[in-house]
């Protein structure tokens, strides 16, 4: 699969379609959405056109509610229809590295994170339209941090931290051209670092709530950060350290209920990551069995002696009660 970096370079000079823009035309146009191919053009020109909104917005150009919208209708429409080659695309780790084109793909699969959250909490269609525009344009104020701050390689200093602790405020900023955001999409924009412990930004305030959205956007994002690499890390975390870190250094940072919908959905052997069975095959989680998440469905592509097959094989663990997990692996390690 091309790198989101390649991607944006290759078709930079494509012009994005005007217009509202719904899965069903996009099935029409790319293919059929049942395909792995379909679901795969869908994600990367969900990511290339929010880069083109960005640019708009960013110059000073005045942009439509509905050209976000169509981009949410895209991605809660086909997480309906094909939810797991979907998510399937966050959980590649391997698609975008530290390239200053992430925070495309980063708005992108925080947006796919943040609305099968809310599917699970019941939300119904409106709700999770709203829930994914605010995640899609969570973090435009970076756009307004220094480069060379966001692509440093190393720590921070502590005034290079107070710039980016202020792209929230930024954010503001930038959407004031664009008309007829909800106000709560506005708040996801500025709270979305808050925490109810009182330790986030920009503006701390313990003891006051932070809206629901807020909440499982800036869970959502800090799992998509721990699992891609980033210019001030080279390594990525696969899924199961990440849920253990959030849990435990964030646990008192959200209310219980986003925590437990977040562990809900984002389990240890998420779609697209890579398990080491007690048989010693290695293999690819293709679906999570939903009560019972620790024993997924697994695509086997290497055997006992780590070679690989030139036929894989699916085996649903659900249905195999003496062949299970020993661990998550990180597929560069294979």
């Amino acid at each position: 699969m091309v790198r989101i970096s390649e991607l944006l370079k290759k078709r930079a000079g494509e012009k994005p379609q005007t217009g509202e823009f719904l899965v069903s035309e996009a099935i029409k146009e790319k293919g059929d959405i049942d395909s792995p191919l379909g679901v795969r053009r869908i994600y990367e020109d969900t990511i290339l056109r929010l880069k083109h909104i960005f640019q708009d917005i960013i110059d000073g150009k005045s942009v439509e509610i509905k050209e976000i919208e169509n981009l949410a209708v895209k991605i809660e429409e086909t997480l309906q229809v094909k939810i797991d080659t979907f998510l399937s695309l966050v959980n590649n780790f391997s698609l975008y590295e530290k390239e200053d084109d992430f925070l495309y793909a980063h708005s992108v699969n925080v947006a796919i994170l943040v609305t099968n959250i809310g599917i699970s909490f019941g939300f119904d269609k409106r709700e999770l339209i709203d829930l994914c525009i605010a995640s899609l344009i969570h973090d435009i104020g970076m756009l307004k941090v220094p480069q060379e701050i966001v692509s440093k390689p190393e720590k921070l200093t502590k005034g290079e931290f107070e710039l980016v602790k202020k792209h929230p405020i930024y954010g503001l900023q930038l959407l004031s051209n664009v008309k007829g955001l909800p106000k709560a999409t506005l708040e996801v924009v500025y709270h979305h670092h808050d925490k109810i412990d009182g330790t986030g930004y920009p503006e701390p305030k313990r003891g006051e709530r932070t809206s629901k959205y807020a909440q499982i956007v800036g869970i959502a994002e800090i799992y998509e950060a721990l699992t891609h690499p980033r210019p001030y890390r080279s390594y990525k975390i696969i899924p199961s350290e990440a849920v253990k870190i959030i849990v435990k250094e964030e646990s008192s940072s959200y209310e219980n209920e986003i925590l437990r919908a977040f562990l809900n959905y984002v389990t240890f052997y998420p779609v697209g990551s890579h398990v080491l069975l007690n048989t010693n095959e290695i293999g690819k989680v293709l679906k999570v069995n939903e009560n019972l998440p620790l024993r997924p469905v697994v695509e086997i592509m290497y055997d006992s002696e780590r070679k690989k097959l030139e036929k894989t094989k699916t085996i649903d663990l659900t249905k195999s009660p003496v062949v299970y997990i020993e661990k998550a692996i990180d597929e560069d390690t294979i």
